[in-house]
């Protein structure tokens, strides 16, 4: 009789603990959902606690490994934690088997070049960088980087800064295909032709649930961003050639001409919280490029050296908004396609 007793308290107790642990995740996943806003109807919010649960292990697993190698990156619960990885693709929004235009390397006086063994630079400490935006559910991103590199090279030759408009570029570079994705260097052609881009508050974005939305046919005037001039910071890496990032030539064209847009794999981003990421978080190749971003700055002095980049996630991913790559490995193919406005 203790026998069956012992095993039914031991069944009960078991059953309460699972219990405990199954609300407990429903706590944690209903105050992330009130966190970010998000709304999951009823019939969905079974699957997607789900997913959110394999998630949070996923991070536990990782960081787990990351600390035991010794390094800094940490991943944690981020808005995408809930997203399948097909749903996640909708907030990328480069696509590697486009061909890139064929550019020329923007070349640099001897007196421009500078080692990047050490010091460091961040354009948004100089206060040419306008806020962090949010591209949502929209393969914008090649929108939103060819704008925020325009605008800073704008105000750099001697300009207001201004908040130009992605959705232009969105709904007219016919270049590109608005939602479904396109490179920040042919947005730059566009802009070229036009003369510039409309003001942000003047042609709103409104692309953030996957529309593309037709160009308006009463454009608003142009606000700003004329470009004349552009290029590659290195030789453009595509297909299967490889590429080696050239650490100093990429820091020092950042300080002269200003930030790039830049291709990258982000696949591995969704959870990214903080630290610095290497090349064993993410794949370098030009083939694997699926996001379009900004590089605005560097730092080789830390623990271990990385560029600074700007993503159009909103701030509430990853470091404000940012994300450190690690210098010197061509960290998630961050020299393959690095496009610099030279001349506005």
């Amino acid at each position: 009789m203790k026998f069956v007793l012992a095993a039914l308290f031991a069944t009960s107790a078991a059953a309460l603990s699972e219990d405990a642990t199954s609300f407990l995740l429903k706590e944690r996943y209903d105050a992330h959902l009130a966190q970010h806003g998000i709304e999951r109807s009823t019939e969905e919010k079974a699957d997607r606690l789900a997913i959110f649960e394999k998630t949070i292990e996923k991070v536990t697993e990782a960081n787990a490994a990351l600390a035991a190698a010794g390094k800094d990156e940490v991943h944690g619960i981020t808005k995408f934690a809930d997203y399948t990885e097909d749903e996640f693709k909708f907030f990328l929004g480069v696509d590697a088997h486009v061909r890139a235009p064929k550019l020329p390397v923007v070349e640099l006086s001897e007196e421009d070049k500078l080692s990047a063994t050490s010091g460091s630079f961040n354009w948004n400490d100089e206060g040419k960088l306008t806020a962090v935006k949010d591209q949502q559910q929209c393969g914008s991103c090649w929108a939103f980087s060819a704008t925020e590199t325009i605008e800073t090279a704008w105000a750099l030759a001697g300009n207001t800064l201004t908040e130009l408009s992605p959705q232009e570029l969105v709904s007219c570079d016919k270049t590109d295909n608005g939602c479904n994705g396109g490179l920040p260097s042919n947005a730059f052609e566009y802009v070229k032709t036009r003369g510039g881009l409309a003001a942000d508050k003047d042609y709103p974005y409104t692309s953030g649930k996957g529309v593309t939305g037709t160009c308006v046919s009463d454009l608003p005037a142009v606000a700003g961003g004329s470009i004349s001039d552009w290029g590659y910071a290195q030789t453009a890496c595509q297909g299967f050639r490889a590429c080696t990032e050239d650490t100093d030539t990429i820091a020092s064209a950042l300080q002269k001409y200003g930030p790039m847009s830049i291709a990258i794999d982000a696949s591995q981003w969704s959870s990214y919280t903080g630290g610095v990421m290497d090349s064993s978080s993410c794949d370098s190749s030009p083939r694997k490029m699926d996001h379009a971003v900004q590089l605005v700055g560097y730092n080789a002095d830390a623990e271990t050296p990385y560029w600074i980049v700007r993503n159009s996630w909103n701030t509430n991913w990853g470091e404000d908004g940012f994300i450190h790559l690690k210098m010197g490995e061509n960290t998630c193919g961050i020299a393959n396609l690095a496009a610099l406005i030279k001349s506005v």
